[in-house]
């Protein structure tokens, strides 16, 4: 009996570590599930391609910095470094990414990015800003998309 018992109580633990890893799993589609329409939120997100992508910025008061945050339950992310991200704006100049300090972590990254230049004549007069990354996940490009004025 205790050896029925104890294979019950393994097998719903495993249904709830199961069913807990399906709620955070990335839509396996091509397409992601992306806030690229501009918007004043500080925070967007791209689900897709086994990533999901979570960006938090402040806004043009806090430069070109964007909190970054990756999650998988398919892909090793460590060795991403988001250098060749790019950071445009409406007038199509653009900034280069430095490379991400972000510490490994295999399935789960966050970290800060930040770009080259001087982001006040930047962000000055620009109507909206996109961040874009290339081969995160099975997507071969995101952008996200904040409005940064009118």
């Amino acid at each position: 009996m205790d050896g029925r018992r104890t294979l019950a109580g393994f097998l719903a633990a495993m249904i709830v570590l199961l069913a807990a890893c399906s709620l955070s799993t990335p839509a396996a589609s091509g397409a992601p599930s992306s806030s690229a329409s501009p918007t004043s939120q500080a925070t967007q997100t791209s689900d897709g391609g086994q990533v999901t992508v979570v960006v938090d910025w402040a806004g043009p008061g806090g430069g070109a910095v964007f909190d970054v945050m990756l999650d998988t339950h398919s892909v090793d992310l460590d060795g991403l470094d988001l250098s060749d991200a790019i950071l445009r704006n409406d007038r199509g100049e653009t900034m280069s990414a430095r490379p991400w300090a972000a510490p490994k972590g295999g399935h789960h990254r966050e970290g800060a990015l930040t770009f080259e230049g001087d982001a006040a004549p930047f962000f000055a007069g620009a109507t909206w800003v996109e961040l874009v990354l290339s081969g995160v996940g099975d997507l071969p490009e995101r952008t996200l998309r904040w409005e940064v004025g009118s």
